[in-house]
């Protein structure tokens, strides 16, 4: 037994101790190091447990509606699926409001679009002000630094101060035809001449008229050698530059308050996703009867139980999925019961839903874990339908759903039904759901099960949705501060990055511009392939919370959650199957030893059915065999 870490060893006594010396601590009147006291643990209470569990952070929509603001990448994509395509039926997106989502993605562009055209307008009506060369030549830098430093960059700007300002979002987005970096830079080198030829001329037009006014000829330019060489002239402009370089730079004051202005507002935007209280942020409200439109069917689709699939991808929206078993056995009676000359009692697929739903919602109910995960747990039926359809979404979609208690549930009519049917085209699984972490680790086990033939047929397809990208968790680091520190830091974030500013607030413009004729196009195709009688694919194409979400998990017990979870539920359909089986009679025997395989390959173990083997076998995690003679391990 090894000695105590403090205090003297056992067989010590104060006798047998050496007596302290002239140069010992305690001659020397200081006092001798030993243990710290001892303190008194704070008391084990549900309150206490929560202090010492840290500040509740935000949860997967509140971070989502960050990166609305933090990643353009993520804006643009999020208006395209759900407003520029308003037509499709939105991917399940859980523990996430996509209504909110959607509105801070509108919000944040109108906020950065009407800073561009404020900038514009200020230097349009200053030009009286500051002459006309500098307001020309500041229009000119921000209409450059809006082609090539606009909308589609690939970095993501935090706008909050912080140490780090800028993080690489690192998942690219595409839309419409594959981009090129050699064809989009070409496209940009020719706006961006056009634009300089343009102030090229706007300036000759202003020097010709002032040397025609002051001298009544034109003999400005009369020793340009060509037309190129006019259009294109550097020395020109570095020549007006020079001899406006203070005016100039006057003329960009404004706009660096404008900018700073903005930035001040978003930062009191990100602010408020960092606190947990629910009206920290005010409800969406919509601009328009459009938005109201938009707004009221993505609240009433994002958590119905009628999912649309596509050949393509059939199950948008829930995730990275995982190892998936699938078992069947023959129906027979038990020994009990044939030793009787009983068969066995009716079952069906709709029974065993039942039971397992049953089953699995007690995990729900234990009241001796207040604050596991497992407590959310949640049972619900879904249907997953094809998207290829020739009438209107309005005829079909929710058919097979009613309202309970402000929710939208299949029916139970149409559960019953469909489980008893098998209809190729419309499959109907039991959904279980557990979210953790604040709705950022989302779990969802999709059970199917049917009766053919004297046959069961278990089918078990888990998915996990990760985190949301670390990089949006940085509002976390925000904190509170005043609003005049909020305002000194705009201000001196927006004098360091002003030229960058420029750049994405005028690339905004153009990307509203750009984002409403896509709109308007795909809306008039849609309508007249509605018209013509063509089919339309109504599946979504990506999922808001899955465009957001991170590749890994953020630490190991994330992972570990998974598993647990994954494991728990897995072994609560088990015993609900295998109790109703024995309850009605049947032989579980198989249904039993099914069941262990699964467990144990679940479990990273090695399952060795039908043959001999001869010799130590191992597997697993830790796993290790010992061998005789010192032949290893």
């Amino acid at each position: 037994m090894p000695p105590p870490l403090t205090g003297p060893p056992p067989d010590a006594s104060p006798s047998a101790a050496a007596p302290p010396s002239a140069a010992s601590p305690s001659a020397a009147g200081v006092p001798p190091a030993g243990p710290p006291p001892a303190s008194t643990a704070v008391p084990a209470t549900p309150e206490n447990l929560r202090h010492q569990a840290g500040p509740v952070p935000g949860d997967a929509t509140r971070y989502l509606c960050a990166a609305a603001w933090l990643d353009r990448r993520f804006r643009a994509k999020v208006i395209e699926e759900l407003v520029e395509q308003s037509f499709r039926i939105p991917a399940p997106s859980p523990g996430t409001d996509l209504v909110r989502v959607l509105h801070e993605a509108l919000t944040a562009r109108r906020w950065e679009a009407w800073s561009g055209a404020l900038c514009l307008l200020v230097l349009v009506l200053g030009s009286p002000v500051f002459g006309v060369p500098s307001a020309v030549l500041a229009v000119t830098l921000v209409v450059l630094l809006g082609i090539f430093r606009g909308a589609g960059t690939d970095r993501m700007d935090h706008r909050l101060g912080l140490e780090v300002e800028r993080l690489d979002v690192g998942r690219p987005v595409a839309r419409g035809k594959p981009w090129t970096p050699a064809a989009g830079l070409f496209r940009r080198t020719v706006t961006a001449a056009l634009a300089l030829v343009a102030a090229r001329l706007v300036l000759y037009g202003y020097y010709e008229f002032r040397f025609w006014r002051d001298y009544g000829e034109n003999t400005l330019l009369s020793d340009l050698d060509s037309w190129s060489h006019w259009l294109l002239d550097p020395e020109f402009f570095w020549r007006v530059l020079r001899e406006e370089a203070a005016t100039t730079a006057l003329a960009l004051v404004p706009l660096w308050l404008v900018l700073a202005g903005l930035r001040y507002r978003i930062r009191r935007r990100l602010e408020a996703f960092a606190d947990p209280e629910p009206g920290a942020v005010p409800p969406p409200e919509p601009r328009g009867a459009k938005a109201s439109w938009l707004y009221e069917r993505l609240g009433e689709q994002q958590s119905g139980p009628e999912l649309l699939y596509r050949r393509e991808a059939p199950l948008v929206g829930l995730g990275a999925a995982g190892r998936t078993w699938r078992m069947t056995f023959e129906l027979r009676p038990s020994a009990d019961r044939a030793a009787r000359g009983r068969g066995a009692d009716p079952i069906d697929a709709a029974v065993l839903y039942h039971a397992v739903s049953a089953r699995v919602r007690a995990l729900a109910q234990d009241q001796g874990y207040p604050e596991d995960p497992l407590r959310g747990l949640t049972v619900t039926d879904r249907v997953f339908r094809p998207s290829l359809r020739h009438d209107d979404p309005r005829g079909w979609l929710g058919a097979m759903s009613g309202r309970a208690g402000g929710h939208v549930l299949l029916e139970p009519a149409w559960a019953d039904l469909l489980s008893r049917t098998g209809h190729e085209r419309l499959r109907h699984y039991l959904a279980i759901r557990v979210g953790s972490w604040h709705e950022e680790v989302v779990v969802t086990v999709l059970v199917r099960i049917t009766t053919r033939g004297g046959l069961l047929y278990v089918e078990w397809l888990p998915y996990a949705l990760g985190p949301v990208a670390p990089a949006y968790h940085v509002v976390d680091l925000l904190g509170h501060r005043t609003d005049l520190e909020h305002g000194l830091n705009a201000l001196g974030w927006s004098a360091r990055s002003l030229i960058g500013d420029l750049g994405i607030a005028v690339g905004q413009l153009r990307e509203v511009r750009e984002s409403r004729r896509r709109a308007a196009r795909l809306s008039a195709r849609y309508r007249h392939l509605v018209r013509a009688g063509y089919a339309v694919d109504y599946a979504p194409r990506l999922s808001v919370r899955e465009l957001g979400a991170s590749d890994e998990f953020q630490n190991i017990f994330q992972a570990h959650d998974v598993q647990r979870f994954l494991n728990t539920v897995t072994q609560r359909v088990f015993s609900a199957v295998g109790d109703e089986l024995r309850t009605r009679g049947y032989d579980s025997a198989a249904f039993e030893k099914q069941a262990q395989n699964i467990t144990n390959v679940n479990n990273g173990g090695v399952q060795v059915i039908g043959s001999d083997v001869r010799g130590p076998v191992a597997g697993g995690a830790g796993s290790n065999v010992n061998l005789a003679d010192g032949q290893g391990t």
